[in-house]
């Protein structure tokens, strides 16, 4: 199996995934949404930008991640935008607060059911990556789709700025 079969595995290895609870799961399951939608963690002096707390779900009430477009980097007004989680009963809200220089703020939001995804996040990282990635996975559309691609379009859209991932090297005419 390649090590590289989901975005999930750009984020955690398998020891890290089995020890962490449901909770702490669907935690690494939206950061990794993030970073696959395009985002960047920010973090300063972090040498490993993508990685999360240890124990994500034992902290998750008081857990906060802050992303970034790598589009936006380069100006001075770039938006920030902190992940916080809240429960309610056996909902899972993410919500995103977007602060700016150039408006007062916003928030996203995603509201995922505790027992749906628990059959989904209870496997392996192997086969739980494969099953997020099929046609079947409402969770990962409703997190990709639903919360971090729209974000990411509407922080670019604001700052007038092509949404994707930033030039790399290889992106440059030779």
């Amino acid at each position: 199996i390649s090590s590289n079969i989901s975005p999930l595995h750009r984020v955690v290895d398998a020891r890290r995934w089995d020890a962490e609870p449901l909770l702490g799961r669907l935690v690494i399951v939206v950061h990794a949404a993030f970073l696959e939608a395009g985002f960047i963690v920010r973090r300063r002096g972090d040498p490993l930008p993508c990685r999360l707390p240890t124990e994500a779900g034992a902290m998750a009430s008081t857990l906060s991640l802050e992303y970034t477009a790598p589009q936006l980097l380069p100006r001075h007004d770039m938006d920030g935008a902190a992940l916080r989680i809240c429960t309610d009963g056996q909902c899972f809200l993410f919500y995103v607060q977007v602060s700016s220089v150039r408006r007062t703020g916003g928030t996203y939001w995603a509201c995922l059911d505790a027992l749906s995804t628990a059959p989904l996040l209870s496997g392996g990282l192997d086969d739980t990556g494969r099953q997020l990635l099929g046609t079947a996975s409402t969770l990962w559309r409703t997190v990709i789709n639903g919360l971090c691609r729209r974000l990411l379009l509407d922080l670019c859209r604001e700052h007038g700025v092509v949404p994707g991932r930033a030039p790399t090297l290889m992106a440059l005419p030779s």
